[in-house]
């Protein structure tokens, strides 16, 4: 029997959102899947680099938002930028694997271009997006009073969803310690910062500022710390 996954819910700007252990946000009105950083190919990169990485993390990724996008019934996943890590991201043995992954998820895909993925916006990038069937959306998508975006804004505005931060808390208890991925409230800024999805990416512990809200991802459940 497969363990119960527990996902949080919050309300931002008067609209209901869920926070899910998939470091996934999904968004009931609109039927909408949230991940940011992804990092496609830096299995790859860090291959590239000399170290001994196997395929298996990237692989387990994408299993991981398909099954999400089914268990939400999702209409449409919306990467909140860094699809892909690098020029290594273009690679042929990378573009079979998404070619061959695509039909298994089942909506639409999109993503908001990050600093990662200007190697994915040049000319060549661009007929890759195609054929991996992901609409590329403005750097800035703004609707419904808030605005999808990679990095966090740097003044305030209105309501932000967005990634490129890495957020993680830490955990201490019994005399041990660990570092957990986490969903990060930025108050001042009014701004949702997202886990990075990627599993090969070691996220940044932030500082929470008072009023500011984090909820860590143990395992299968989503908890406020």
């Amino acid at each position: 029997m497969s363990e119960v996954l527990h996902d949080t819910s919050i309300t931002l700007a008067g609209h209901d959102f869920r926070l899910l252990p998939e470091r996934a946000v999904f968004w009931p009105e609109r039927a909408w899947l949230l991940v940011a950083d992804t990092h496609w190919g830096k299995c790859q990169t860090l291959r590239d680099a000399g170290a001994a990485v196997p395929s298996g993390p990237l692989l387990a990724d994408l299993d991981r938002l398909r099954l999400v996008a089914h268990r939400t019934e999702a209409t449409r996943v919306i990467i909140l930028g860094d699809l892909v890590h690098g020029p290594s991201s273009l690679a042929p043995g990378m573009d079979e694997l998404i070619r061959d992954w695509r039909p298994s998820l089942d909506c639409e895909l999109a993503m908001v271009p990050g600093n990662h993925d200007r190697v994915i916006a040049s000319p060549r990038g661009l007929g890759r997006l195609a054929a991996w069937q992901i609409e590329l959306l403005p750097a800035v998508l703004e609707l419904d009073g808030f605005r999808l975006m990679h990095e966090p804004p740097n003044m305030a505005g209105p309501a932000t969803l967005c990634g490129h931060v890495h957020p993680a808390v830490r955990m201490r208890g019994r005399g041990e310690s660990m570092k957990l991925p986490c969903f990060w409230h930025d108050r001042a800024y009014n701004t949702l910062v997202l886990p990075a999805f990627s599993s090969l990416v070691d996220g940044a512990v932030v500082k929470a500022e008072p009023g500011d809200d984090r909820w860590a991802i143990a395992g299968q459940r989503v908890m406020s710390v």
